[in-house]
């Protein structure tokens, strides 16, 4: 793919020339927890994938937003609760009910043009599971989730990725690229996710970076990153960056 091309994909739609500032989290609530994890999508393959994504999915960008997720906070560990059924239930363990995140014009428009688009909303969702218990106010939480996807996005990586749109690449290459461009030496500090498309190839489909939540401001940069606690990366040996 021309590399020009894959700039304008890689931003917001008709906006190439964003400079992100990175995000400023603060939780209100449950502040107690390790680390985040930013879920982004190869949303080609994301939504070629298992049921897929809706008919009115835009074909911009490249990589998606599926969510920014806190782990476990560590009372709910002092609780012996499983840190599976934290994965499971998230805020729901806390018995919040459900609202629909409050927002704006713009930052709806732009969370429609990056989110894929399921039966149910994966914004809604994500904020109600992943945001809501821990006193984040849906506009801040989500712009700066969506700021760390275009950072990464327009970065070398990503860039590298756009690139690929349509060809086999291996484990190996992709993450040694990775390792190399934001000179990381952390161990799992991005695992990737596949699945199977339609035709029944092997397409990536998440890329699943664990961040200090204090540091979120150096994303993609090494000190960004901490050790995955566990092992969830399940693609194979070769697989294909699908594209539009």
């Amino acid at each position: 793919m021309r590399l020009a091309f894959a700039v304008i994909l890689l931003g917001f739609a008709g906006c190439t020339t964003v400079t992100p500032t990175g995000p400023a989290l603060q939780p209100a609530a449950h502040g107690d927890f390790h680390h985040d994890t930013l879920a982004l999508t190869w949303q080609p393959g994301f939504c070629s994938a298992g049921s897929g994504c809706l008919p009115d999915q835009p074909r911009t960008p490249l990589i998606g937003l599926h969510g920014l997720w806190a782990s476990e906070p560590r009372s709910l560990e002092a609780q012996n609760v499983p840190v599976q059924e934290w994965w499971k239930r998230g805020c729901d363990i806390y018995g919040v009910n459900d609202a629909p995140p409050v927002l704006d014009g713009a930052m709806q428009q732009s969370l429609s043009t990056v989110v894929p688009h399921l039966p149910h909303s994966l914004v809604t969702h994500e904020y109600n599971k992943h945001a809501r218990c821990f006193g984040y106010q849906a506009g801040p939480f989500f712009a700066a989730a969506n700021d760390l996807r275009l950072k990464f996005a327009q970065s070398a990586m990503g860039q590298w990725l756009a690139e690929r749109a349509g060809l086999v690449v291996t484990h190996v290459d992709l993450l040694a690229f990775f390792d190399k461009v934001t000179s990381n030496t952390t161990p799992r500090a991005l695992q990737l996710q596949c699945g199977k498309d339609q035709e029944g190839r092997v397409v990536l489909t998440q890329m699943w970076f664990t961040l200090r939540h204090d540091r979120l401001n150096d994303f993609p940069g090494a000190s960004s990153y901490i050790t995955a606690p566990e092992n969830q990366d399940n693609c194979p040996a070769r697989f294909l960056l699908r594209r539009w």
